[in-house]
């Protein structure tokens, strides 16, 4: 099985869910009385993260007051890229139902799952509905990367996708010669078929690919708004 840090938490917070709330970072610091200060409105200013002004709407004040009230039964990381949180699977149900239209993924971190492969994780919901497969580019290779095979993988993205989703337009825009700064990225694919042909397209650009495993007995029941 993958290692990583999800091993801190086993026995305490078994599931893990995964946001792309850009605007989280705007939180930090998260003590309480900063957090408050979102509560009753006195954060009404905007701020610049993510390429975006943000304003500390009605989303923002929801997650504030969430880890306010819930901070001891959770971990949580808020990232520019995506927030994560790590608590039970009451506490999980509710964030999926609060924050749903911004919902990636849902994982059990469990170690009755230890038996899976090396880069193999166990998930109650596959990325984004679908997404068995997971790919990292690496980043150090972008300057030597030509523009015909930036053109080739763009052409692959194109012609599967209701197959392919790629999470970050930067890498779109790389690809199209739009930008010359390479993001560090990663993309999906449905399934195992599809990475043969990105082995032969993108060769040493990817650095890894995780695969998902969905486990069917592991309470995986779609969770909508109330």
């Amino acid at each position: 099985m993958r290692k990583h840090h999800n091993k801190l938490f086993y026995g305490k917070y078994r599931y893990k869910v995964s946001f792309d709330l850009k605007w989280a970072p705007m939180l930090y610091p998260t003590t309480d009385d900063h957090l408050q200060s979102f509560i009753d409105g006195k954060q009404s200013h905007t701020k610049y993260l993510n390429t975006k002004f943000w304003k500390a709407g009605s989303d923002v004040c929801a997650l504030a007051k969430f880890i306010k009230d819930n901070r001891s039964r959770m971990k949580f990381r808020l990232q520019q890229t995506k927030s994560i949180f790590y608590t039970d699977k009451k506490l999980a149900n509710q964030l999926v139902g609060k924050f749903w239209q911004d919902w990636i993924e849902s994982k059990v971190v469990d170690p009755k799952y230890a038996d899976l492969e090396e880069n193999t994780v166990g998930c109650t919901r596959l990325p984004h509905g679908k997404y068995g497969f997971q790919i990292f580019l690496k980043k150090q290779k972008a300057r030597h990367v030509d523009s015909e095979r930036r053109r080739a993988l763009l052409k692959f993205f194109d012609n599967n996708v209701d197959n392919v989703y790629v999470t970050n337009n930067l890498l779109i825009d790389w690809l199209e010669g739009k930008d010359n700064w390479y993001p560090a990225s990663y993309f999906y694919v449905t399934e195992e078929k599809y990475l043969s042909p990105l082995y032969v397209i993108a060769g040493d650009m990817i650095e890894k690919v995780i695969k998902f495993k969905e486990i069917k007995n592991a309470g995986n029941k779609k969770t909508t708004r109330a």
